[in-house]
């Protein structure tokens, strides 16, 4: 069984007992990029290939899956990601695409506006690159990629699905939406580009025009509200990436309901959650450790993962 390969909490305290980058290799080989590491695998381009070892996971479990919607959940910001790069007018896809083509994405970077998916037209994305605005632009992306998500979320017609995506959906937009207020960005483009999103429209509004994000926590309310009145006790610096992890890792924890199934969708869901948080951990140590970045600091910042 494919969660048989995920690693323990325990592990990633012996990746960063290791003194050299070197010796990282022989514990990396107990997990599932064993087969993407060899002896010239270059440190610099890890990140990019944790990705990789991750998306070729999904891809094969969509191939395998009755309906490809549960994978995809997991694939589509890739395909946003290359589409942000084809608006800009670059021909470099780096994942590898899903549901936007190559052919489909090089039009687009040739100017083909008419190549653009529908649910990307409706953001306003082709008059946006007219006038090109860098923070509008990501507004727009952000929102059409999250309504995509709760689109697909309530598609499934599955519980566990539709509150884990609900769930994700929000958090995410509540971390775009303090980031940009931590940038000092105009809120103006995510009224008109981020928005609506779906049943958290409103609730995201009342953030928008609220005047502190100190009010936040009781706008947000439930255990949302928790975690970000608990993410605001960090340094300013550290407020936004500590919800994040935090969210994640309620993700992970609700998600563990679906690997109690013999089968199905949720078991794939609960997989690929676990293996999305073990990738991201391997990447923060590895990455962590080239950047000579405090142990102490990185193992804060380690995701909640299987086992």
């Amino acid at each position: 069984m494919l969660e048989g390969h995920l690693v323990a909490q325990e592990f990633y305290a012996t990746l960063l007992a290791q003194e050299r980058l070197d010796d990282l290799i022989p514990h990396l080989q107990d997990t599932f990029l064993r087969d993407y590491l060899g002896p010239g695998s270059p440190w610099e381009d890890f990140s990019s290939l944790a990705d990789r070892c991750f998306y070729d996971n999904a891809l094969s479990l969509r191939d395998d899956c009755p309906d490809p919607t549960v994978a995809d959940l997991f694939l589509i910001n890739g395909d946003y990601l290359n589409l942000k790069n084809a608006l800009v007018g670059s021909h470099s896809f780096p994942f590898r695409p899903v549901m936007l083509s190559t052919e489909r994405l090089s039009a687009i970077a040739a100017g083909d506006n008419n190549s653009l998916p529908e649910w990307v037209q409706e953001s306003g994305v082709a008059t946006l690159r007219e006038a090109p605005d860098p923070a509008s632009l990501d507004a727009a992306l952000d929102g059409a990629y999250l309504r995509h998500l709760l689109a697909m979320g309530q598609s499934l017609n599955n519980p566990l699905f539709f509150q884990c995506v609900q769930e994700r959906v929000l958090a995410r937009a509540i971390a775009v939406i303090w980031r940009a207020v931590r940038l000092g960005a105009g809120l103006r483009n995510h009224q008109q580009y981020f928005l609506p999103l779906g049943e958290h429209t409103l609730l995201l509004s009342d953030l928008l025009s609220a005047s502190d994000t100190r009010a936040w926590p009781g706008i947000v309310g439930g255990e949302l509200g928790e975690l970000l009145e608990h993410a605001m006790e960090f340094s300013e610096d550290e407020q936004v990436s500590q919800f994040e992890l935090m969210s994640a890792n309620r993700l992970t924890c609700d998600a563990r309901a679906g690997a109690y199934q013999t089968a199905g969708p949720e078991r794939v869901f609960a997989f690929l959650v676990a293996l999305y948080a073990e990738m991201q951990n391997i990447k923060l140590v590895v990455c962590g450790r080239l950047n000579r970045v405090d142990i102490d600091l990185l193992r804060r910042r380690l995701r909640v993962c299987h086992g």
